[in-house]
């Protein structure tokens, strides 16, 4: 579905499309050029895809060595989790902020559900995400779309941009959607046997909102390979090791098993934060895998 300043398209892929990339020929978030069928009201070819921004991509599913473009030309990626209901997972949340440093895209952290946290036990919930907000410098928004606790202004942060909202199943983004836009997203229960949320989003969406803005709504993702990722640059996307790894005994310190790595160190003495840590031994036997 391709949409212009005054109708939405059904559109066909030419045999032969112009493309600047050698991912997927299409994505959500493109800007093509399509060539209308004149025998067919609103049906039309793409014939062009102009070049990609930003994008989110990841590695394609299966044993396939190939890119999966998720969206493109977003300027932001809210990573929406879930305070409880299913529970947060920090390593699904350095793997997206990773995939957006790639993509050029600007990262935030949507947290969820925070009316399922009782209040005296809200300053340790806040505190456990600090590494991100005080750390990383990285927005950390607490709402609930059960309250309307923060929606108003994540809305705020929304406006005047083109945001995607990304993140796993069950974790509310579809009923954000609804309380800042004018077309309803379906919405799903929580799997009490498993705690993991049902699919109810199939397919990404771009939603214009309310008040100004537009969000890309995606399918959730339980898993995020991550796409072309090699091991010399990993260390990189953890910023937080850079003061310390220039103390390593070696150059090449891989910060997993050399002796005198400062980067273990200040793990050890809680300087640096150990989910994060964890995250970057689990990317990183990932990666030496492939």
């Amino acid at each position: 579905m391709v949409a212009t300043r005054d109708a939405i398209w059904d559109c066909s892929v030419s045999g032969v499309v112009d493309v600047p990339h050698t991912s997927n020929l299409v994505a959500v978030g493109d800007t093509v050029w399509i060539l209308p069928d004149i025998t067919q009201e609103s049906t039309a070819t793409i014939i062009k895809v102009e070049e990609r921004i930003t994008v989110l991509s990841r590695k394609a599913a299966g044993r396939s060595r190939k890119e999966q473009v998720l969206v493109s030309n977003a300027e932001q990626l809210c990573i929406v989790v879930a305070a409880a209901q299913p529970d947060y997972k920090k390593r699904l949340i350095d793997r997206y902020l990773i995939a957006a440093d790639k993509g050029d895209l600007a990262p935030m952290i949507v947290v969820n559900k925070i009316d399922l946290i009782p209040d005296e036990y809200r300053p340790d919930f806040v505190d456990d995400l600090r590494v991100y907000s005080d750390d990383l410098g990285i927005p950390v928004m607490f709402t609930s779309s059960t309250t309307g606790e923060g929606i108003a202004e994540l809305e705020r942060e929304l406006q005047a941009h083109v945001s995607l909202l990304a993140g796993p199943s069950g974790v509310g983004k579809s009923s954000i959607i609804n309380l800042i836009s004018n077309i309803p997203q379906a919405v799903g229960e929580i799997s009490r046997k498993y705690d993991k949320g049902r699919h109810t989003t199939t397919a990404a969406i771009v939603i214009p909102l309310r008040n100004g803005g537009t969000v890309i709504d995606t399918p959730g993702i339980r898993e995020f390979a991550l796409w072309e990722l090699g091991l010399d640059e990993l260390p990189f996307y953890f910023e937080e090791f850079a003061p310390f790894a220039e103390n390593c005994r070696f150059n090449s310190c891989s910060h997993t098993h050399e002796p005198g790595c400062a980067v273990k160190a200040a793990v050890d003495q809680s300087l640096i934060d150990e989910e994060r840590y964890v995250s970057y031994l689990n990317i990183r036997a990932e990666t030496s895998d492939r």
